[in-house]
Formats: structure tokens, sequence, C-alpha cells
């Protein structure tokens, strides 16, 4: 009986991380510099990546070269959900989004 519980969660966990249903429940992820002055939102299954995001951020530095001094890292501005088992297969096989410091959302 156990084991036929344990299989039936792993098939909703499974089943919840199929591109078809995170395509729908994805969060939008948000991303900002320290000074808030380059936000970033990813729109999660409507073409904007993390990709897009770190190239983007990297011609904002170009752009603006007194941005690049000092403290130039790039944060995520949204909190890390883990009960959302649909999200599990981006952290686990997409993390450098989750492996960026947090930093408070401005309001």
């Amino acid at each position: 009986m156990k084991t036929k519980i344990i299989i039936v969660i792993l098939c909703i966990v499974f089943i919840g991380n199929l591109p078809f249903f995170t395509f729908f429940l994805q969060e939008d992820f948000t991303y900002s510099n320290i000074d808030g002055s380059f936000t970033y939102n990813e729109e999660g299954g409507k073409g904007k990546s993390f990709l897009g995001c770190q190239r983007l951020y990297g011609y904002f530095l170009c752009q603006h070269p007194e941005k690049d001094q000092g403290d130039n890292k790039l944060y995520r501005t949204f909190t890390i959900k883990p009960w959302r088992f649909w999200e599990w297969g981006e952290m686990i096989f997409h993390n450098e989004r989750f492996k960026l410091p947090y930093k408070e959302p401005e309001k």
C-alpha cells in the first residue's frame, strides 16, 4: 500500500514537471541589480529566458560603465518556493537563476 502511494506521488511530480504543464504553471522570475536601475521580468513560457536576462544585463553594463564598478552582480528578486513541485525540474536542471543572491524587491 505504501509503495502504491509513493508511486502515485512520484507520477504526479513527474507529470507536473512536463513542459506542457510548466508552460502554464511557471512563475514569472524577476531580477535586478543592487540599486534597481536594471530590472528584468522573465515571463514563464512566453519566450523571455534567463539567458536573455544575462545578455541584456551584460549589454546594460556596457552601456553604463559607472554601474560596472563595485557591486555589479545580478540579484533575483523572487523567493524560492520548494513546495511548488512543478518547478523542481527548473530548480534541478536550470539552477543558475536560483543560485543568484536574493535581494528584496523594490516597491
